[in-house]
């Protein structure tokens, strides 16, 4: 034929549950001579067939049914196929056996699926014939020494359990629209083999010891909601320069799809992203996210000191944050760029060195993302301000030899957020990508409530450590120190480290593997005459006596090496090199009625700069 079809797909590499889907196909000339004419009226029909194999007992036979609790249990996927139902219901007395033997390797080797052998399991019988899935018999095409069965004839066809490690076949063609006779040949795409899905599901665990099993100190006023942090690596960072993941994994096509439905997931009220590209936002997570009832606001980095044309400034990434308009509403909204917040301090320099300076504090151009959110829980007008909480969503600076333009951006907002805290008497949540690894001196200054710098001209090569005020009154604490207070956590106890209190790492990749993501609140902060087995009794006694206050319920639970692999991720089933870390809150309102708090400060950065530059002169 004088025609032939040019079919691009979105990913050579399909996975369970995630669209493959097509992206561009094209008519051209077989040819391919200069000046032929255009391409007839056409439409395209497309056909996908999934590679199959020989029944399990009759190797003669053509497999039509598959026990997908097989798969569900990693057993052998060739002892999974059988020619018909009869066939399956006839070898069932011997077949479950696999899924005895196979459920006990799961019991030995891994805690995290014992729900699922659970679901698997009745009684201590196994699932009827129903888990088996029929395929058409009619729909089967052999060629040479390979039998494909037809699944699908869409432009787009999602790998189910059925797939897994075969191949999907893709045949397309155009045809005479109103005819419906072929204008082409068959353009055929064999994909690679269909790989498992993501990692499984990470589970929310409970605290024990703590307020959950006070039934006292809760309260039917008591707001409960969940915060997660997360940065999804933006597609223009993940370059080829890690080498440990293949390009298709890479690929934001695939990301994208792994991304939202392991944010879905976790059901968070509200999300803080970091990393999110403006044109993914706008064309992806706020769309999709729109529809799952979130209400979204984004901040993007304002590339300072970059000439950026219009395909550069989609690209560039920023802070995104959401919240589920059910059950929070907006209250104020602060947005920070720490270009600008640095240009006081700057302009304060001494001469010979302000033009250094400039360059190292205002052409970093990070953002920071502040929402209070008042509550819809309780319903009542006359105490909803006592409900309110604010929320920070941070990405800060990091390069080699800049920890103290790091250590700056994270004082800035603090100090910020003190004034909020202390005008509105509200809690206060700050999650984000500190880029500071923990016990570092912004970690240091959050938690501790004050970095003790040492000005050296290694990490402050300008002299602003004088000039910051490295102090605050917030009593912030990290969510996940709360693993080291809760009994029955062992597991999780042992993926982090006892000397900082925090998660064992968070960022993962081939150089660096260490914790930079955090949700610290303002907690109870324990006086230093309280023994560590007394922190129960005293978180407690002063959640019951202090209004607005928060404690920690649930944790999202951590991974280890295990689980995530030795390499590094992202990886084809971690679609980011940071992990999400999530955390349950119970909020206490206030027990008696006040009125109404004052205004909102405009800024209260900007009265922060203003200190600053008092000070430095």
């Amino acid at each position: 034929m004088q025609w032939e079809v040019s079919v691009t797909l979105s990913t050579n590499q399909p996975v369970i549950g995630s669209k493959i889907f097509i992206t561009e196909t094209k008519l051209v000339n077989s040819y391919h001579t200069i000046g032929c004419p255009p391409p007839p009226p056409h439409s395209f029909v497309y056909t996908w067939y999934r590679q199959n194999i020989p029944c399990s007992v009759h190797r003669n036979k053509l497999a039509t049914v598959q026990c997908t609790s097989c798969v569900k249990l990693n057993a052998s996927i060739e002892k999974s196929y059988h020619c018909s139902s009869k066939c399956f219901s006839d070898a069932w007395k011997k077949h479950k056996r696999y899924h005895r033997r196979a459920a006990q390797d799961v019991s030995r080797n891994s805690t995290d699926n014992q729900q699922d052998v659970k679901k698997l399991r009745s009684s201590g019988s196994w699932p009827n014939l129903i888990e088996g899935s029929v395929l058409d018999e009619n729909a089967i095409m052999v060629e040479e020494d390979n039998i494909w069965i037809k699944v699908g004839s869409s432009n787009f066809y999602i790998p189910t359990l059925s797939d897994c490690d075969f191949r999907l076949r893709l045949h397309s063609a155009a045809v005479d629209p109103s005819l419906g006779t072929r204008l082409s040949q068959d353009n055929i795409v064999v994909t690679d083999p269909v790989i498992k899905p993501s990692h499984p599901p990470r589970k929310m665990i409970r605290l024990r010891n703590t307020l959950n099993w006070n039934l006292k100190a809760q309260s039917s006023n008591d707001v409960v909601f969940s915060v997660l942090t997360y940065n999804i690596l933006a597609d223009s960072l993940s370059t080829n320069a890690l080498g440990y993941c293949p390009n298709w994994a890479l690929a934001w096509e695939y990301r994208q799809e792994n991304l939202l439905d392991e944010i879905i997931k976790y059901d968070a009220d509200i999300l803080c992203l970091q990393e999110v590209q403006c044109d993914h936002f706008e064309n992806f997570f706020e769309p999709e996210l729109k529809k799952l009832g979130y209400s979204v606001m984004y901040k993007q980095r304002t590339g300072y000191g970059l000439f950026l044309g219009e395909s550069e400034k989609s690209t560039n990434h920023g802070c995104a944050t959401f919240y589920h308009s059910k059950l929070f509403k907006e209250i104020m909204k602060y947005e920070l760029e720490f270009d600008k917040e640095a240009s006081s301090v700057v302009d304060a320099l001494e001469p010979k060195i302000k033009f250094k300076g400039s360059h190292r504090l205002t052409s970093k151009d990070n953002v920071a993302l502040v929402v209070v959110l008042e509550s819809l829980q309780n319903g009542s007008n006359r105490d909803a301000f006592q409900s309110r909480i604010c929320v920070a969503n941070i990405h800060t600076h990091w390069s080699k030899g800049h920890e103290d333009v790091t250590l700056f951006q994270v004082v800035h907002l603090v100090n910020g957020l003190e004034k909020i805290v202390q005008s509105q008497q509200i809690p206060l949540i700050i999650c984000g990508d500190f880029n500071s690894r923990p016990r570092s001196d912004p970690h240091n200054f959050v938690v501790k409530g004050r970095a003790n710098c040492i000005s050296e001209k290694a990490n402050d090569p300008l002299g602003i450590f004088q000039y910051l005020k490295l102090h605050h009154s917030l009593s912030l604490d990290s969510a996940y120190s709360s693993f080291l207070h809760s009994d029955g956590v062992e597991e999780q106890r042992r993926k982090m480290n006892s000397q900082t209190s925090e998660p064992a790492f968070t960022n993962f990749t081939d150089k660096f593997f260490d914790t930079l993501d955090y949700i610290f609140y303002t907690g109870f902060r324990k006086p230093h005459t309280v023994l560590m087995k007394e922190h129960l009794q005293f978180v407690l006694s002063n959640y019951k006596k202090q209004d607005n206050s928060l404690i920690v319920e649930s944790l999202l639970e951590l991974v280890d090496l295990k689980s995530i692999g030795n390499i590094g991720i992202p990886s084809p089933t971690w679609p980011s090199d940071h992990i999400a870390l999530m955390a349950s809150f119970r909020l206490r309102p206030p027990s008696h009625w006040r009125p109404s708090p004052p205004p909102f400060p405009l800024n209260p950065w900007h009265l922060a700069a203003l200190r600053q530059h008092w000070l430095l002169l």
